[in-house]
């Protein structure tokens, strides 16, 4: 009887209060120390001997309350490297695209100049091939027209041509003994 009175009593004050002002010894059996509603302070909880059995809710509100100090100190400083992860990332890019894009558009320009001069050293070397078929005709006829003057030349008599200089010689000096005294007298 005396143990529910005491769990009555814990239960209206919600903390655990001898049910009597004697000093009787609790009975052996298990003391009912549990109270279902929250300790208020570390005094309410002392079992029999003055002692306490755990935390109380003051020593675990301050330590919940220095794990939430922590963890919005981490937060703070993942927020903080967020931050500067991304201002890094926003300074590169604003640094490095404009150069990226002056780069990309000099390549480009130098593909436009690079196509176009392939197109002008084709249009040269189909001028050269048509030079080199023009060179090949002009030396196919020239070596025909080499072949039928070495081949006239060739039929030249040498020996009638010499004996025909040596005529014309003879025929020189004769007018030229006939012109001679003629000349001396003007």
């Amino acid at each position: 009887m005396e143990d529910d009175k005491k769990i009555t009593e814990v239960t209206e004050n919600n903390a655990l209060e001898p049910a009597t002002a004697k000093t009787e010894p609790a009975p052996a059996a298990a003391p009912f120390e549990a109270a279902p509603g929250p300790v208020k302070d570390a005094s309410d909880k002392k079992g029999k001997a003055g002692k306490t059995d755990g935390p109380t809710e003051t020593e675990l509100l301050a330590e919940m309350v220095k794990l939430q100090k922590k963890t919005a100190k981490r937060t703070g400083v993942v927020a903080f490297s967020m931050i500067v992860i991304a201002a890094v990332v926003l300074a590169s890019a604003v640094l490095i695209v404009p150069k990226v894009m002056t780069t990309l558009m000099a390549a480009e320009t130098t593909l436009e100049q690079a196509t176009t001069l392939m197109g002008d050293v084709k249009n040269s070397l189909d001028g050269m091939n048509k030079m080199i078929s023009n060179v090949d005709t002009v030396l196919t006829d020239n070596t025909e027209a080499m072949s039928d003057a070495i081949k006239k030349i060739g039929d030249i008599d040498i020996d009638g041509l010499n004996d025909s200089i040596k005529k014309l010689n003879g025929a020189v000096d004769s007018l030229n003994k006939i012109v001679s005294p003629y000349s001396r007298r003007q």
